[in-house]
C-alpha cells in the first residue's frame, strides 16, 4: 500500500466514523424530541383529567344538604344557639355534632339518618361557625384526613363512655357507625383525594 493510499484510507475511515457519530447524535436528538412530545402529551392529559375531576368534585361537594341532615342540623342549632357576641362554637362541637349526629336510645337518630350525616360531613365544605382551627384539623372534603377525623371522633366517643352504665345503646351505635364509616365513600376519596382539592 502506497503512502497516498494509506492517507486516503485513513481519511475515509475518519469520515465514516464522523458520519456515524453525527448520524447517531441526530437519532438521539430525534428520540429526545419524541420523548419530550410524549411527556408533554402525558402532562396535558393529566392536566385535563385534573380539570374534569375538579368540576366533578365541585359539583359533588356542593350538593345541597339532604333533608334528614337539614332537619337534624336545624334541631341542633335551635337547641344550641351561639351565645350573644360569640362567633364560633367551641372545639367541643364537632362537625358531626353541628349537623345533628346523635346516637342512643332516648334521642338517637335512625341508622340511615346517622349515616346520611356522616356521608354529608365527609363531602361537605366546612364553612360554618365551628372553630376554624378545629375545622382545619378535619381536612378537606373527601380526603383521607376528613375520613380519619370522623372515624377517630366516633371511636373516641365510644371509648369515653364504653364503661358507663346507661350508654350501652349509644356505644353500640358508635361502634357500628365507625365500622360503617371505615368503608364509606372509598371510591370517591380515592378518586378525588390524590388531587388535594379543597
Amino acid at each position: 500500500m502506497s503512502y497516498d493510499h494509506f492517507w486516503l484510507l485513513l481519511l475515509l475511515v475518519g469520515v465514516a466514523v464522523w458520519f456515524f457519530f453525527i448520524r447517531e447524535s441526530e437519532e438521539q436528538k430525534q428520540q429526545r424530541i419524541e420523548e419530550e412530545k410524549r411527556q408533554e402529551q402525558r402532562r396535558l392529559e393529566r392536566e385535563q383529567k385534573k380539570i374534569e375531576a375538579q368540576k366533578e368534585f365541585d359539583q359533588f361537594v356542593s350538593q345541597g344538604m339532604p333533608s334528614a341532615v337539614a332537619k337534624a342540623h336545624r334541631e341542633y342549632k335551635s337547641e344550641n344557639p351561639l351565645p350573644r357576641g360569640q362567633v364560633w362554637y367551641g372545639e367541643d362541637v364537632s362537625p358531626l355534632t353541628f349537623y345533628g349526629y346523635r346516637v342512643g336510645k332516648t334521642r338517637g337518630l335512625r341508622v340511615s339518618e346517622r349515616r346520611e350525616i356522616i356521608r354529608y360531613v365527609l363531602r361537605a365544605r366546612l364553612n360554618d361557625p365551628l372553630s376554624p382551627s378545629y375545622q382545619l384539623s378535619w381536612g378537606a372534603p373527601l380526603s383521607g384526613t376528613r375520613k380519619n377525623a370522623i372515624i377517630s371522633h366516633i371511636k373516641k366517643l365510644a371509648a369515653q363512655r364504653g364503661t358507663r352504665r346507661g350508654y350501652e345503646v349509644a356505644v353500640a351505635d358508635w361502634i357500628e357507625d365507625s365500622s360503617w364509616a371505615s368503608a364509606a365513600m372509598n371510591e370517591e376519596i380515592k378518586k378525588y383525594g390524590s388531587f388535594g382539592f379543597k
